[in-house]
């Protein structure tokens, strides 16, 4: 993490600070940062940041925990130097990975109200060189993870069966090739997804489907085999309803592309 904090840094800081260093004399000085409402993530992030600037620093709060508007979430003491030129970058820090983990929070809470075990999972639709931290964001808000790269697990999806249009022989070779893996086939008919659990598949992603359709699907997958479906393509806040009384889980990429911010702020004190 320190070298990926020592990149961020230098994006902002350039050469330095010119303006805090034509204009502050660099002595010790107090400040805050406060912020919310929302849930946060970010903060031993933020911690590894300001230990990388020798700022101290106070908190009480955990990633996870659900704060109101405008709560004190750091105390900071260090040179006026070291803490305005990160104070941008923590700053941003805060406010989008607490943006994607309230974001998740709400959705959870809406799916779990209807039902209680169906799971919210964030997809790799990701900010490159920020997934670790947008999963983990994710995960603060009560959501879980789809695949985290490429090889956690075996994903057939339509561009695969362009290239290898058998479903069942395509299960029947990624079980020989990963035994250890599970084995998901997207499923762009509920033809698809009927052929790949009387093929043994693992679990089903219903990709595009309407709630109708999802339900009458899994209906049918039921009848065959205990195995897993999954909603995804076009799921939100405002239509996950439809879909959660019947889905073992639900993806959506949005968890971590569509988050609004929380706003924080850093005031000198």
């Amino acid at each position: 993490m320190k070298d990926i904090l020592e990149v961020w840094l230098e994006e902002d800081l350039g050469s330095g600070d010119a303006t805090s260093n034509s204009v502050v004399d660099n002595l010790l000085c107090e400040a805050k940062v406060t912020g919310g409402p929302g849930i946060l993530s970010g903060l031993k992030v933020c911690m590894e940041l300001l230990d990388l600037v020798d700022v101290d620093y106070r908190t009480t709060l955990n990633d996870g925990d659900s704060i109101k508007s405008r709560t004190t979430v750091f105390h900071l003491n260090g040179n006026s130097h070291d803490i305005l030129k990160v104070e941008r970058l923590l700053l941003n820090i805060l406010c989008h990975l607490s943006g994607i983990a309230t974001f998740t929070s709400d959705i959870v809470n809406i799916a779990k109200s209807v039902n209680p075990s169906v799971e919210i999972l964030a997809t790799r639709k990701t900010i490159p060189g920020m997934r670790v931290f947008e999963k983990e964001a994710v995960f603060h808000g009560g959501g879980q993870t789809h695949r985290f790269r490429l090889d956690d697990a075996i994903l057939i999806k339509d561009n695969h069966l362009k290239l290898f249009n058998n479903i069942s022989k395509a299960i029947e070779k990624s079980r020989e090739k990963y035994p250890e893996l599970m084995i998901e086939l997207e499923a762009d008919t509920p033809e698809q997804a009927i052929e790949a659990a009387k093929a043994n598949v693992d679990r089903v992603m219903l990709d595009n489907f309407t709630p109708e359709l999802a339900k009458k699907t899994t209906k049918e997958l039921r009848k065959i085999s205990s195995v897993e479906v999954e909603i995804s393509g076009g799921v939100n806040s405002k239509n996950i309803k439809d879909y959660a009384p019947f889905a073992d889980l639900i993806s959506l990429s949005g968890l971590t592309m569509a988050a609004p911010p929380v706003d924080f702020s850093l005031h000198v004190i």
